[in-house]
């Protein structure tokens, strides 16, 4: 079947030469391979392609939109909807998310575009989705948003289709080279011990009530991150705690270079403990040997603690958001 992706100001195609359709397990390579030419910073394997997209709970074929002419993939857009509860925050019925698109150079300005995200709204419509999020999905997303410097035509697009800012996202990052595990850190630590707060690296003991704190406290990806850490390695060391009382306040992790998520008691901002766990993983990091620090998404006041301890912005990305009628 044949899709019209015309859009105002872009010169119509015929139907005939383009098609707009549902995923097919052939295509595999020639996604994968556009993918690489067209989201340059954003580069994956085929590993990755059928971990991240076809072994994904919620990917349905239907929502996965691959644009045509004659045997050539042009262009792709995948949109998801929950199948299957999150971790504590259920299915989110009502809201659906577009977590990578993409058309490939010598075809843009043609409509392509405007076709993919018409078909993909399309189907997320058809399962009751209210609310379209570019792309904040979890956990298998591949960008915060959009970003808005390497894929500006991407970000134009969205907006001429109607897609608005929903929040301003950054990735950022530091080399841990001349890292210091400075006096101030010492000073901290002596603070939260006064409170009766220790950080710790984690313990296997700690197992319990760490999960019963993040399923209180941040339900979703926090709790998802912890528990897929905890079963490849019941005694990792890559995570540090916040105990006070021998109740856990706080948590923060890392993977290779990779910084966070961390979250802290809410009854208990304001107290260094973020900083804390800060300190502690990236003086863990460094004695593992990493080189460098690095954290995907950030924003807010987030943003600013980071940047007061030595990070600073690789990245900047748009979470953009469409009611759909």
């Amino acid at each position: 079947m044949t899709s019209s992706v015309s859009a105002k100001g872009e010169k119509p195609i015929k139907t005939t030469a383009i098609e707009i359709r549902p995923y097919l397990g052939d295509d595999e390579k020639c996604v994968v391979t556009l993918w690489n030419k067209c989201l340059t910073r954003d580069p994956i394997t085929t590993e990755t392609f059928r971990r991240k997209v076809l072994l994904d709970e919620n990917f349905d074929p239907n929502g996965c939109s691959v644009a045509v002419t004659g045997d050539e993939v042009v262009g792709f857009s995948l949109a998801i909807r929950r199948r299957y509860p999150y971790y504590g925050v259920g299915l989110e019925q009502g809201t659906g998310w577009i977590t990578a698109f993409f058309v490939r150079p010598d075809f843009r300005g043609k409509g392509i575009g405007t076709g993919l995200i018409e078909s993909s709204e399309g189907f997320l419509k058809g399962c009751g989705v209210k609310e379209v999020y570019v792309s904040s999905y979890t956990p298998n997303y591949f960008v915060p948003g959009v970003d808005i410097d390497a894929y500006a035509e991407a970000y134009g697009l969205l907006k001429e289709l109607g897609y608005k800012k929903h929040e301003r996202a950054y990735s950022m990052g530091r080399s841990l080279l001349d890292f210091d595990f400075s006096s101030d850190a010492e000073t901290l630590f002596s603070s939260l011990e006064v409170r009766g707060i220790e950080i710790r690296t984690f313990e296997p003991k700690y197992i319990t009530g760490l999960l019963e704190f993040l399923s209180k406290n941040y339900p979703g990806d926090l709790l998802r991150v912890a528990l897929e850490q905890l079963r490849e390695n019941p005694s990792t060391d890559q995570i540090a705690v916040a105990v006070r009382n021998e109740r856990i306040v706080g948590f923060s992790h890392y993977e290779d270079e990779h910084f966070g998520p961390f979250a802290i008691d809410p009854e208990l901002t304001g107290m260094g403990i973020g900083t804390g766990l800060y300190f502690k993983t990236a003086l863990q990091m460094k004695e593992k040997g990493k080189r460098n620090l690095w954290l995907a998404w950030t924003s807010g006041h987030a943003k600013d603690f980071y940047y007061r301890r030595g990070l600073r912005v690789t990245r900047r990305h748009e979470v953009m958001k469409k009611n759909l009628k």
